[in-house]
């Protein structure tokens, strides 16, 4: 029985959420809301920005406003990359419409709606939903071996609904379900043919531009262009969305 209480009280760690618990936290987001409801947007965003850097704290308004300012002041690489974190969370279709508009006034590649894409930040969305129902459907597959362990029946079945579960879960939960981006930040990035300065270079990047991240050597993004040609960027030269 003990072991059974182990299980259920593990899966329910993994698919715990944190939550903006800290008050200090709260405090400095009203405090930004403040100043942007005042339209005082330079102190706003600068709380914003802090707490998402340094405290990996945000949500879908913050975000939304943060592109706002950013793209109220021109900065329209840095809207797309808080678009684009705000797309994640919600798989809201007027964000990837608004993505789609600024990529398309200035010309930038790696904007086109993905079906793929969409399945993914559905999932993050519903991520707390589908977490609570794996877990109920893990604690009933324990208890009903449980009892049918006590019955002396076989447990075969369940025993392979829950490793079947448990793998799922994991998978989904630790990087199975994820994108991974890049926006080019400014102008003057280079597209390298290979993770050295002195490879040949390929090609310049626009600002804004959007990256798929393959992989990373160093201080290199092997990266994937819309048109599924390959190469390699400074990982300072892009925002990162994951």
């Amino acid at each position: 029985m003990r072991f059974f209480l182990f299980l259920i009280s593990f899966y329910a760690l993994i698919f715990n959420q944190i939550s903006f618990a800290n008050s200090s936290v709260e405090s400095e987001i009203s405090k930004a809301d403040e100043y942007f409801e005042a339209k005082q947007y330079i102190d706003a965003f600068n709380i914003y920005d802090k707490l998402l850097e340094e405290e990996r704290v945000y949500s879908s308004k913050m975000l939304l406003r943060m592109a706002f300012i950013q793209e109220g002041q021109g900065n329209y690489a840095s809207a797309l990359y808080y678009l684009n974190l705000q797309y994640g969370l919600t798989a809201d279709r007027g964000t990837s419409n608004k993505m789609s508009k600024i990529a398309e006034d200035h010309n930038l590649l790696g904007y086109r709606y993905s079906d793929k894409e969409y399945l993914t930040s559905l999932f993050n969305k519903m991520k707390n939903e589908i977490g609570g129902v794996i877990i109920l459907l893990l604690v009933v597959c324990i208890a009903l071996m449980y009892m049918r362990k006590k019955e002396q029946h076989s447990i075969t079945t369940l025993t392979v609904a829950v490793v079947v579960l448990s793998t799922l879960a994991l998978w989904a939960f630790n990087g199975g379900m994820k994108r991974e981006l890049g926006i080019v930040k400014g102008s003057g990035a280079l597209l390298m043919q290979g993770p050295s300065a002195g490879s040949k270079n390929i090609s310049n990047l626009s600002s804004g531009e959007r990256l798929k991240l393959i992989d990373q050597d160093d201080i290199w993004y092997k990266v994937e262009l819309p048109n599924e040609s390959e190469g390699y960027v400074r990982k300072g030269v892009v925002f990162e969305v994951k």
